[in-house]
């Protein structure tokens, strides 16, 4: 008799059973329950996002006219509507802890005509006190938003000093109104409709931490007017007012750093005009300049956002380890200028900056790390440890910036430079030649951008015989 096989013989359809759904690198199919359960987890995810599509404006309790010294703790619970950032009464005063724009909205709707009063007090220099009045009462990003202190306008890297913004119909101003805001004659004959968005620029300030900011809100029929400590900053003639539900609701907020709200009054505007607001000072007028520097002190026509690191030597400005802190002429620049001076270093590192077009003020307060975003057109001979030349636009890193790797700076060379603006057009020479040419076709202009300035990173920089003449 014949002994079976060890290995007894498979039969073909057992192979195929077995071969099927464990076949390696292919996972099953997903059956009913599987879909079901990715289903649930989307739409988990993105719930609060389907929320903002179909959320509607809160409904109000609150009435017309409106005043809170913030004495109660309470009042927040009970007279305001929050989304994040906590906001809290902390002895007398409102803390909006650097809520990143999201607003504390009082519970009550605006009249079209109205007037609203607030006191701000940052902590910081860098803070942003954030005003939105005529907004959803939801979205920090609707109606007219007043921000006082520097700031980056949504989906832009650019700072930029105080503004009233009317958002657009996306939350957002229009880039091509950026830097135009100052349009003569109606606005729809430039093209707005109701639906754009712009900013109106104010005079640049900095901010002081001690000091509390009065803030006035008044709008008549279509103009909107902002005050700051009896001062206009800004004013706006909208073609399109901003009015009605989703446009009736006032919100404060803040940028990253807290800013304490105090004092705020909202009363229906009555009688005829607008309050009396004290006249501005003059804006010093636009001319030729020179200074040769033969003195011992700067002297009032200049301001150095870091004494430490400037002096005169031997009849010329010297900086040092200035990181960026420009020492501004304090008179305003012509908008089409020509600017010579003289520029030299004795350091290997190279590494020769001025700032214009800036705002008169600013200067770099973040991390050492990072890249400088200035207010006006920087130019370096030399930068970066002696390595490359270049104008840029605001950022020193950004890709708009125009460049050249050499001539190194020579340590101890005195160079000349003549600096040109003429329309959106602005050119460089180094001793007499070409050396680099910027073609901004939205040049920096307005009250934020009308100053030069004197500056440096590390190296020792020597500057003298400046001259300023219009074209």
């Amino acid at each position: 008799m014949k002994r079976r096989s060890a290995t007894a013989a498979v039969r073909p359809e057992a192979s195929a059973e077995r071969a099927s759904p464990e076949t390696p690198g292919r996972p099953a199919p997903l059956g009913r329950t599987g879909w079901l359960v990715i289903g649930a987890v989307v739409l988990l995810v993105n719930l609060p996002v389907l929320h903002l599509l179909v959320r509607s404006e809160p409904r109000t309790s609150g009435h017309v006219p409106f005043s809170d010294d913030f004495a109660d703790p309470g009042t927040v619970a009970r007279n305001y509507r929050s989304y994040g950032g906590y906001p809290r009464v902390i002895n007398g005063e409102l803390l909006s802890p650097g809520t990143k724009n999201n607003p504390l909205w009082l519970d009550a709707a605006l009249p079209h005509d109205v007037v609203v009063e607030v006191s701000a007090r940052p902590i910081n220099p860098d803070g942003e006190i954030r005003v939105t009045v005529f907004g959803n009462g939801i979205d920090a990003d609707t109606g007219y938003q007043a921000v006082l202190g520097p700031w980056s306008p949504m989906g832009s890297p650019q700072r930029v000093g105080p503004s009233l913004v009317r958002l657009d119909e996306n939350g957002a101003t229009l880039s091509r109104w950026l830097s135009r805001a100052r349009v003569p004659g109606d606005l729809r004959s430039a093209g707005f409709g109701k639906d754009s968005g712009l900013r109106v620029e104010a005079q640049p300030v900095t901010l002081e931490p001690s000091h509390a900011y009065k803030m006035r809100f008044e709008r008549r029929g279509s103009v909107i007017r902002w005050t700051v400590d009896g001062r206009v900053m800004a004013e706006l003639d909208d073609p399109f007012p901003l009015d009605g539900p989703g446009h009736d609701r006032l919100g404060l907020s803040s940028g990253e750093w807290d800013v304490y709200y105090d004092d705020l009054r909202v009363t229906p505007a009555t009688g005829s005009g607008f309050a009396p607001v004290a006249a501005a000072p003059p804006e010093p007028a636009a001319g030729p300049f020179a200074d040769d520097f033969e003195r011992a002190q700067l002297g009032p026509d200049w301001l150095a956002t870091d004494p430490a690191v400037v002096s005169i030597q031997q009849g010329a400005v010297v900086v040092q380890n200035a990181h960026n802190h420009p020492v501004w002429l304090r008179k305003p620049l012509p908008e089409n200028v020509l600017i010579d001076l003289d520029v030299w270093t004795d350091s290997p590192d190279g590494d020769m900056k001025v700032e214009l077009f800036g705002d008169g003020q600013s200067f770099f307060r973040g991390d050492p790390r990072a890249a400088y975003d200035a207010t006006g057109y920087v130019l370096v001979m030399g930068g970066w440890k002696n390595t490359l030349s270049a104008i840029a636009r605001q950022q020193e890193h950004a890709a708009d910036r125009v460049t050249r790797a050499d001539p190194r700076v020579v340590p101890g060379k005195k160079y000349h430079w003549t600096i040109r603006r003429e329309g959106r057009v602005l050119t460089w020479l180094v001793d007499g030649q070409p050396f680099l040419t910027l073609n901004d076709p939205d040049p920096l202009r307005g009250p934020a951008h009308r100053f030069f300035a004197l500056s440096g990173w590390e190296s020792k920089v020597h500057f003298d015989n400046l001259r300023v003449r219009p074209l």
